[in-house]
């Protein structure tokens, strides 16, 4: 027989177990809760939307909350905005290259440029048969994957090649100038733009630099075919969706790429807006707009098709915006010239330094948003990021578990997307971009918060060329402080890892007569 202190004994020990295994149940619920939430969803959609010449500041959200003068104080983007608040912002996005054809090879590939467009082999596009590209490694980790491109191409490898099952074939880089169901040449209205100024007496007030084509602006009930992409698009995702195929879609936009076009609803609205301080120009800002409602439209599609909690949507520009836009030709219906005038549009970047092929930051920080399933809505990162990190992190996303080849230069986001992780893991420590062969030579180093560029032949852009220039963008975003002098040292580091790795990969750091691999692959064709 039990006595009454073994009971209270025996009842103790009973309660401390229950206790005890309570705690167990409740931290094994936490966990599988926090696995859950960090988990990547099965095969999941990814929608990567590219915009062109697109810079940092161009929106009407903040590309950086702490800094006012980071949002257009004239264009309207509600669309953009509202993809940015429902993810991951990330304020140090940069563009692989600050020029449209080497980003979007880069991007393709998940390499570097000096490995392929800037590389002493000037035939390497001849060679890229078993290369990895985007869409190859989706299919990679899951062959069920639907895959398309549509819009604008500018890549030296076919569509089809590069591993898309569909494409709408329109792969030049001025295919967006459609007029109608036709196209429309900007540089034909060159001389008759002049002549218009001249007999006009309008004049060229901030003494902009004339283009060799005007920014040509028309109105169009399919500017830039921003609407055709997307419903091309939008049609693509609903066979797939009706197939139980799991898809990956990347639109490629011509927009915001001169020339200016946009519907005439839009145009007129920013005719009568008050123009800001910083942006001012009616035509830029309606094709933005046009191009905005379009993303609004495919963020409209993937939350009625109910694909909302499986789908992921990328978003970025494929370099910095231009600083200028020179001549601006107004063209009415018939294709008649209506009207010419010189933009007094300058800066455009600010506090970005530069533009569109320059190494500031003005031509490589560009805007750079995901949002999807698992990954929390109003974040910030300030973690340095490229578009060179897209092809692993969207073979892991798509459910590849294996090791990615030596050649890539990106680091797998999805840590940073799913986990809030504050470091990516790349073969190299530091960013670098760099151009050469048929462009000035030019490279740039981002290591921590310093930046190194390094102009290797004489520019007249420039004083004092060539030169190595190092800034700290921690302390000055605007790279007005050339501290090069003050930290030899730093210099130094920097140089050897960049001249390090450019030798590495064979890079060609001189100029040569040629044209770009894009246009002599279209040679190739045509010749077959």
């Amino acid at each position: 027989m039990l006595t009454m202190n073994k009971v209270n004994r025996w009842m103790l020990k009973a309660t401390i177990m229950l206790v005890v295994v309570f705690v167990i149940m409740v931290l094994s619920s936490c966990g599988k809760e926090s696995k859950k939430e960090t988990t990547v969803a099965k095969s999941p959609n990814i929608i990567f939307i590219l915009t062109d010449d697109q810079g940092w500041t161009q929106t009407s959200h903040r590309a950086d909350p702490d800094i006012p003068e980071s949002k257009s104080d004239y264009y309207e983007t509600p669309n953009i905005d509202k993809l940015a608040k429902s993810g991951v912002m990330f304020t140090q996005g940069y563009a692989p290259n600050p020029i449209c054809s080497p980003t979007r090879n880069s991007l393709m590939f998940g390499q570097n440029a000096a490995r392929h467009i800037y590389n002493k082999d000037a035939d390497w596009y001849k060679e890229t048969e078993d290369w990895l590209t985007l869409p190859k490694a989706v299919k990679m980790a899951n062959p069920e994957y639907r895959t398309a491109h549509f819009g604008k191409w500018h890549i030296a490898k076919v569509p089809k090649e590069a591993g898309f099952d569909y494409d709408d074939g329109m792969a030049s880089n001025s295919g967006g100038e459609i007029f109608g169901d036709g196209f429309l040449n900007a540089k034909d209205y060159t001389k008759p733009a002049d002549i218009y100024m001249k007999e006009n007496k309008i004049g060229n007030p901030t003494n902009t630099k004339r283009a060799g084509k005007p920014s040509a602006h028309w109105n169009d009930k399919n500017p830039k075919d921003i609407f055709g992409i997307t419903a091309r698009a939008t049609e693509f995702m609903k066979e797939s969706i009706k197939e139980k195929k799991p898809f990956y879609v990347q639109l490629s936009h011509y927009a915001t790429h001169l020339s200016l076009v946009s519907g005439k609803e839009s145009y007129e609205y920013f005719k009568l807006k008050k123009k800001g301080e910083r942006h001012t120009n009616p035509e830029f800002a309606a094709m933005l707009k046009d191009m905005d409602t379009s993303i609004g439209m495919i963020m409209d599609f993937v939350k009625e098709a109910g694909i909302e909690d499986n789908t992921y949507i990328f978003l970025m520009g494929d370099n910095g915006g231009r600083s200028t836009l020179n001549q601006i030709a107004v063209i009415d219906e018939n294709k008649q010239l209506e009207s010419a005038y010189y933009s007094t549009q300058s800066d455009r970047n600010m506090p970005l330094r530069d533009g569109k092929h320059s190494f500031y930051e003005g031509g490589l920080r560009v805007p750079f948003m995901v949002s999807g399933p698992n990954i929390k809505a109003n974040r910030v990162s300030r973690i340095p990021v490229t578009g060179l990190d897209f092809l692993p992190t969207f073979a892991t996303l798509a459910g590849y578990k294996g090791e990615f080849p030596e050649y890539l230069d990106g680091g797998n986001l999805v840590p940073v997307l799913l986990e809030d992780a504050n470091e990516i893991n790349r073969s190299q420590k530091a960013l670098i971009f760099h151009q050469s062969s048929h462009r000035k030579p030019r490279s740039a180093i981002r290591k921590g918060d310093y930046k190194l560029i390094k102009y290797w032949s004489k520019e007249g852009k420039y004083k004092n060329t060539p030169k190595l220039e190092l800034y700290d963008l921690s302390n000055d975003l605007s790279e007005s402080t050339d501290l090069s002098e003050k930290y030899p040292e730093k210099v130094k580091e920097l140089e050897i890892e960049l001249m390090g790795f450019l030798g590495e990969v064979n890079a060609e750091t001189g100029i040569r007569d040629i044209e770009g691999a894009y246009y002599r692959l279209m040679d190739d064709l045509n010749k077959k």
